[in-house]
């Protein structure tokens, strides 16, 4: 192993922890970061292992630990009201430069797992791609009362629907998804127009 080379890398993805994200921690007025997510994320999919079947679970939490690492560049986008124009070129080029750093057959297969993750064409990617959509829906309801990046950011309830619905098609976390919709809809947590007179 090339210690030096793994310790480099350890100490630059130490910013992960600063790359803050729009939704709020309960945390008073305390953003969360990107590695939080990514740890609140992998914790679900363990949660799920036993629903999902025949799963490769280490390359569910592999994936999940390492799908936004390249924010460390890239910045994390907001999907309603972020700058989407070449969001996934940005973080492929951030991918390749950060992955760069490590030893070759690490730099290979986080790569590979990052490309997989990004190209979408494996059962663990879309688990993974759906399961952080979920996210920010949990960490609203966490903060509802004082926060919603929803409400933030002028998100309403159909334009969460017209995003979100292509990632569920079916099985437990379509189930998830619906549960956590309707508690943030019934909550209050979406962004609502005031009536037109």
């Amino acid at each position: 192993m090339e210690i030096e080379a793994t310790i480099n890398f350890l100490k630059e993805i130490e910013k992960f922890k600063t790359c803050e994200r729009v939704c709020q921690t309960t945390s008073d007025g305390r953003a969360e970061s990107d590695a939080e997510h990514s740890w609140h994320l992998a914790i679900f999919l363990i949660l799920l292992e036993n629903e999902l079947g025949n799963i490769d679970i280490a390359k569910l939490l592999k994936m999940a630990l390492i799908h936004d690492l390249p924010e460390i560049y890239a910045g994390d986008t907001n999907p309603y009201r972020g700058d989407k124009n070449n969001k996934e070129e940005k973080e492929k080029k951030a991918a390749e430069k950060l992955f760069s750093m490590l030893p070759e057959a690490a730099a290979k297969d986080l790569s590979s797992l990052f490309d997989e993750y990004i190209s979408q064409d494996s059962i663990e990617s879309k688990i993974v791609k759906s399961a952080d959509k979920l996210m920010p829906l949990i960490q609203n309801l966490c903060t509802n009362e004082r926060h919603s990046s929803y409400r933030k950011l002028n998100v309403e309830y159909r334009e969460v629907l017209a995003y979100m619905n292509k990632y569920f098609s079916g099985g437990m976390l379509k189930k998830f998804y619906q549960k956590l919709l309707s508690e943030a809809h019934d909550n209050g947590v979406f962004f609502e127009p005031a009536p037109k007179a």
